[in-house]
């Protein structure tokens, strides 16, 4: 990947880039990680769980997190709480926290009100002050099929047009078979850390409180789902002796 346009920095805090990517199934998002790593670093297939990768290119680490997609056309109140709970949980894979939110969309899919909505949602997981890291990164599977962002924009109509308003008008647009598509994104993205003064998103302390009780709530259910399957494999045995976590 091409590293002469990229500015060097002797602030550790600015040499590394953290980036999570959200967005709905099919979007495209392992692939932007790719292009943005330089190389396969991602699975393409929908996953229930984050999955984080790093690497450096053009002399910074860059750590990026993708988040599991949501069905397009769904609010996020469809959404299961393990997907929800991950989208959360993203900005701890990347301590202290993220720079840059990619909102990842299929440049040729129609982005309805109900998509529209359900973007909308499950960003606001996150917390109101995510909008502000935000950037709409558009995807085309190949050449012919590429758009500019601002064709992408127009062509999309008021919906759309109102999700990159929501990002303060940042937009891109990718190739995502083309490698040197990753340099021209991490551009956009410097320019974007600039413009906030290269701090960290911090989730806001109610929405990772909740999510951590969350999870130990998760984790105490478990914890006695694995108790009562002991008990009953115990059961099919013919002597049943109780688990120690019972007595």
């Amino acid at each position: 990947m091409a590293t002469s346009n990229l500015s060097e920095r002797d602030d550790w805090s600015i040499s590394q880039l953290k980036i999570v990517l959200l967005g709905g199934r099919n979007s495209g998002k392992s692939s932007v990680g790719n292009l943005l790593l330089g190389k396969e670093e991602f699975v393409t297939k929908e996953r229930t769980s984050c999955s984080r990768r790093l690497g450096v290119v053009a002399g910074r680490w860059i750590t990026v997190v993708d988040t599991p997609g949501w069905w397009c056309d769904f609010s996020a109140g469809d959404t299961s709480q393990l997907v929800k709970r991950e989208i959360v949980s993203s900005v701890s894979l990347c301590p202290p926290g993220p720079q840059v939110f990619l909102i990842v969309i299929k440049a040729s899919s129609a982005f309805s009100e109900r998509r529209l909505r359900a973007v909308e949602e499950h960003v606001a997981l996150l917390g109101d002050g995510v909008w502000s890291h935000c950037m709409v990164v558009f995807t085309a599977a190949d050449r012919f099929l590429h758009k500019g962002a601002e064709e992408c924009v127009e062509r999309g109509g008021a919906a759309l047009r109102r999700l990159t308003e929501k990002c303060g008008q940042r937009s891109h647009s990718v190739v995502l078979n083309e490698q040197t598509e990753g340099a021209a994104l991490l551009l956009r993205i410097q320019k974007l850390m600039s413009e906030n003064g290269n701090r960290a998103f911090e989730v806001e302390e109610s929405i990772s409180q909740a999510a951590a009780e969350e999870k130990r709530a998760v984790d105490q259910r478990a914890h006695l789902r694995l108790i009562g399957m002991k008990r009953h494999r115990a059961l099919l045995k013919g002597g049943f002796n109780a688990p120690k976590e019972l007595k």
